[in-house]
């Protein structure tokens, strides 16, 4: 009974801790996202790359997804404007990916098109700073092939 008393004491305690500070999580996730965003609208994609989570590039080349970047560009426009529109947020505790998820979902305006684009961060507990692990954008002008 008291070892379940003590199990039961600590999950609580963990969750209690874990659920600390929401609007902190946001703030703190938003600001890396928005500072994505900002740098691929001033068109600093080695900036906008330091955003992302080191396990982001393990799949695809910095090369590859400058390039992505660039074929979005050409169908959506220049960035011009962008707007938190919700996000969500939870805490993991199971490795390898135990830490604080952020999931932000942004509308994005480019010059020819709009976007919607949602993040996943997290803040492993080991660190204290967000990372994107995953970016995705819906975009009909994305299914578009440019005019030649």
């Amino acid at each position: 009974m008291a070892q379940g008393f003590r199990v039961g004491a600590f999950i609580f305690l963990a969750l209690l801790v874990a659920g600390c500070g929401a609007e902190e999580k946001k703030a703190r996730a938003s600001a890396v996202a928005e500072g994505y965003l900002k740098a691929v609208k001033d068109k600093d994609l080695d900036k906008a790359m330091s955003f992302f989570a080191k396990a982001y590039f393990e799949t695809r080349s910095p090369t590859g997804w400058k390039a992505d970047q660039r074929l979005i560009t050409t169908r959506l426009g220049p960035l011009q404007s962008y707007s938190l529109t919700s996000w969500s947020w939870r805490t993991d505790f199971v490795p390898p990916d135990s830490g604080t998820h952020v999931t932000l979902e942004y509308d994005v305006k480019y010059a020819k098109h709009s976007a919607v684009e949602s993040f996943l961060l997290l803040k492993p507990f080991t660190r204290h700073e967000y990372k994107i692990m995953s970016h995705s954008i819906a975009s009909e002008g994305l299914l578009t092939q440019p005019a030649r």
